[in-house]
């Protein structure tokens, strides 16, 4: 089974008006092109990948990557309205029309509410997302992840990734908490869900990017995840461009992953770093 990066971005700073990022994260605060996804990628022979949306309820942004051509983007997720039905309907009508839109995903630090995601309106909403036999990517931080089962146990036909393992509280310290630990092994104990290992080393110091960082820095983490779901119900993602934040570059957190997946059988390790993405997000000629 073919690797597959299940979670990059791209964006055109001159195309979409993004609230992030912003000059805040003056690293990646740039137009982040094809070329340099191309770039990315063959520094560590990965040909296949996952674009995850950066904007809430644009669709545009999605049809941008959808039509861009690119060899190495087998599948898109994107931002729509879950909250407005018939606006709902009618752009999962329009993405439909492209083999390779796979999911959907809502960035929840844009919300108020922790509670947003449960909310009734909501959770309709990704019951039509379901319908549709699309995904939803979950984008948690420690305080939403308890959300995670309640959402897999209301909508048990949607197929639900968390993304970055939940964001842990990494800079505070590298102990699992006993609170994440808890919400982690319930959303596992739902076989809707999945969980991708991405997103870890932009966590440890995530307002400096000062911080060093080994394989040990994430492994308590991860075992936690991989004992949650299996090997059957994780995959691998770059979260690439972000990991710039932090002065490394993709071939590094890709060997990263592949350091933390020691332990696992060469059967496994297949799984997790492609055969588990292929069969979530229902990937098709992968190279």
């Amino acid at each position: 089974m073919a690797e597959v990066d299940s979670h990059f971005h791209v964006w055109e700073l001159d195309r979409f008006d993004y609230p992030w990022p912003n000059s805040d994260v003056a690293a990646i605060f740039k137009t982040i092109s094809y070329s340099d996804l191309t770039t990315a990628l063959d520094s560590a022979g990965v040909n296949n990948a996952v674009f995850v949306q950066c904007l809430n309820n644009n669709i545009d942004e999605a049809k941008w990557v959808l039509n861009s051509g690119h060899p190495a983007i087998k599948g898109v997720v994107a931002g729509v309205n879950l909250t407005d039905h018939k606006v709902l309907s009618e752009q999962l009508d329009e993405l439909c029309k492209y083999d390779k839109f796979v999911g959907v995903r809502h960035i929840l630090d844009m919300e108020d509410s922790y509670d947003w995601i449960v909310r009734k309106d909501v959770i309709d909403g990704l019951r039509l997302v379901a319908a549709r036999g699309k995904t939803f990517d979950f984008l948690s931080r420690p305080h939403h992840l308890h959300h995670v089962a309640t959402l897999a146990r209301a909508v048990p036909e949607l197929s639900i990734v968390i993304d970055h393992i939940a964001k842990p509280l990494l800079s505070k310290s590298l102990k699992v908490s006993p609170d994440w630990k808890k919400n982690m092994l319930a959303a596992g104990s739902c076989p809707n869900v999945y969980c991708k290992i991405s997103g870890l080393v932009t966590e440890v110091d995530p307002e400096k990017h000062a911080t060093p960082w080994t394989t040990q820095t994430f492994l308590d983490h991860v075992e936690v995840v991989l004992g949650a779901f299996g090997p059957e119900r994780c995959m691998i993602g770059s979260d690439w461009p972000v990991l710039r934040l932090t002065g490394t570059n993709y071939r590094e957190v890709n060997l990263l992953h592949k350091s933390l997946l020691s332990g696992l059988s060469e059967v496994q390790k297949v799984k997790v770093c492609g055969g588990n993405a292929a069969k979530f997000y229902q990937l098709k000629n992968l190279d």
